[in-house]
């Protein structure tokens, strides 16, 4: 089992790390007043909107609203995963990763590394076997695929018999390449079957799916187990060939089976990839995101087809962030994308994938075929229907979308009830463009400053009485205070870090990204700071002496308490 990475070396390395180094040899960025400046790497853009600051080590875009720290745009321009991500910038700031549990998953414990070295072996068995069979050999070309691209996806075979591979029994049987009967028999799983290894992203083999070469034997497809080192709701076929012949990659074609992968990157599709046998996970297609930013699900075009990519919808929906789109692909009849692409070729594979519906697309088409929306009661039931899948979206631009189109299918304004039917919350406004405010209110400039300098919050004294006010925004502040407190010490691109995935995240880099006006360079921003927490407790005095006064207006009665309360309040005012 692999360990966690403390989240105090990871506070330690992002402190180290130089967030405009790494980004300017990846972008070349361009010094503009206190920021650095560049066309977003993430959307096209002709004017530079992609800001990235020295001071909060952290970067922002003003028009794709992608943001992050030194992690996350690894992750998100380099494709790497968390892990790798933190091991490769501690790798260039000399640090070694340590690991809760005392190991790090880049350093497989020997047992482990046993596990590997058996799944290659088996890998090489099955790749010799594969050339000593000509049945094996003759069904791949039935199938148009070549020696050069089964070598690519390390195809093998698995003769007939029940004793063919060989090695440490405990590790073949924990590997899955050996099953144990009642009677304490051994057996090799895998049996007169194309043989495709399941890659991780090292290439290491660590599973693998089978398929008959012979239609009157079953199943279709047989996977190996999950083990110590496969975990099927994680692991995807095809990404590691996928990343060694792409540089650049537009989007992902998701399949059902290993043959749509193998016959698509045949005819020049090498951007597929495939599930192991069950529907995809949200964990799969996050992890896919963090690779492309488009999604083209492929299914058949049958009733069963179309429930796979139902639940391709439902796993993606959470996953759905700025620049991510989903499509759905839905082949003719009798079609799968491997006889599709070998009877109609590449370019007509692609015309097709263009028509791909969107998933607002597919979302409705699937709602409505399931009632009426001619009468009262029809609309409110599809409407019931559309809550539970809007509000998984974390995106409000497509659920602005998803709104406009409610309108426009339903032929209906949205009014306060209808929103809240679907949503649950109060109403707001749809189509709005997302500006940066100016507008430097107290509560805005105090987060803005604490932001860039998180020390500021031991001048502030204690502000538990601002929760009783309704002041915008306050509670946000106060939040941040509660990170501060918690670590005196902590950077700005660390403490905004605390706030990954809160729902507030994109406003808090927001307001992080932008400048007061009346900030310059020679600006001293602590009196800055305490003028604005001056003014949020004169904003509560004057909330709550107009509290206490309208209990007096009305007729009501102080108590002690109350009554010292309103003169103090007096006084202040």
């Amino acid at each position: 089992m692999s360990g966690r990475i403390p989240r105090q070396f990871i506070d330690d390395l992002l402190n180290r790390v130089d967030i405009v180094e790494l980004i300017d040899a990846r972008v070349p960025l361009k010094k503009k007043g206190r920021e650095y400046w560049a066309c977003c790497p993430f959307h096209n853009e002709k004017s530079p909107s992609f800001s990235v600051s020295q001071n909060k080590q952290f970067y922002h875009c003003f028009g794709c609203q992608q943001h992050g720290n030194a992690i996350s745009f690894l992750m998100d321009y380099d494709h790497m995963e968390f892990v790798e991500a933190i091991e490769t910038l501690a790798q260039q700031v000399g640090l070694e990763v340590p690991y809760e549990q005392g190991q790090a998953p880049t350093k497989q414990n020997a047992y482990t590394d046993n596990l590997f070295t058996t799944l290659q072996n088996c890998t090489a068995y099955y790749q010799a076997e594969l050339k000593n069979h000509s049945e094996a050999i003759d069904y791949l070309k039935q199938r148009g695929i070549s020696g050069h691209t089964a070598k690519n996806y390390a195809i093998g075979f698995a003769p007939k018999g029940w004793h063919h591979v060989s090695g440490d029994e405990k590790l073949l049987l924990e590997s899955g390449m050996l099953i144990k009967n009642e009677q304490g028999k051994t057996y090799d799983r895998f049996r007169h079957r194309l043989i495709f290894p399941i890659r991780d992203r090292r290439g290491r083999t660590i599973a693998f799916g089978g398929r008959v070469i012979d239609p009157e034997d079953n199943p279709k497809y047989l996977n190996s187990p999950e083990s110590a080192v496969f975990h099927k709701g994680e692991e995807i076929y095809g990404l590691y060939e996928l990343k060694q012949v792409n540089t650049q990659i537009d989007q992902i074609f998701i399949t059902e089976g290993y043959m749509d992968v193998v016959a698509l990157a045949e005819h020049g599709v090498t951007t597929a990839v495939a599930t192991l046998g069950t529907a995809i996970s949200a964990l799969q297609i996050e992890k896919l995101f963090r690779t492309v930013k488009t999604l083209v699900f492929c299914f058949d075009g049958d009733l069963a087809g179309r429930k796979a990519a139902w639940r391709a919808l439902e796993n993606s929906l959470a996953s759905l962030k700025e620049g991510r789109l989903a499509r759905f692909l839905f082949l003719p009849d009798g079609h799968d994308p491997d006889t599709y692409i070998q009877q109609f070729g590449k370019a007509e594979f692609f015309r097709l994938a263009q028509k791909a519906s969107t998933l607002t697309e597919f979302l409705f088409d699937e709602l409505l075929s399931q009632g009426e929306i001619h009468s009262p009661e029809g609309r409110s039931q599809f409407l019931d229907k559309l809550r539970p899948y809007y509000t998984k979206i974390p995106l409000q631009s497509l659920k602005d979308q998803i709104l406009r189109d409610v309108e426009k299918r339903l032929s209906l304004e949205l009014d306060d009830r209808l929103l809240q039917i679907i949503s649950g919350e109060p109403a707001r406004i749809i189509n709005k463009n997302v500006i940066p405010e100016q507008h430097w209110t107290p509560t805005r400039l105090a987060i803005n400053l604490l932001l860039q300098q998180p020390s500021l919050a031991t001048q502030a004294g204690n502000l538990d009485e601002l929760l009783e006010t309704d002041i915008p925004g306050v509670d946000l502040l106060l939040q941040l205070f509660d990170q501060i407190h918690e670590s005196p010490d902590i950077s700005p691109q660390n403490l905004l870090a605390r706030f990954a995935g809160h729902e507030h995240e994109e406003h808090l880099y927001k307001i992080a990204a932008m400048t007061p006006a009346m900030l310059d360079e020679n600006t001293e921003i602590e009196p800055m700071f305490q003028d604005a927490i001056r003014r949020l407790r004169q904003k509560y005095v004057e909330q709550r002496f107009q509290k206490l006064n309208q209990k007096l207006l009305s007729g009501g009665q102080l108590d002690e308490f109350e009554k010292q309360e309103y003169r103090q309040l007096q006084h202040k005012k």
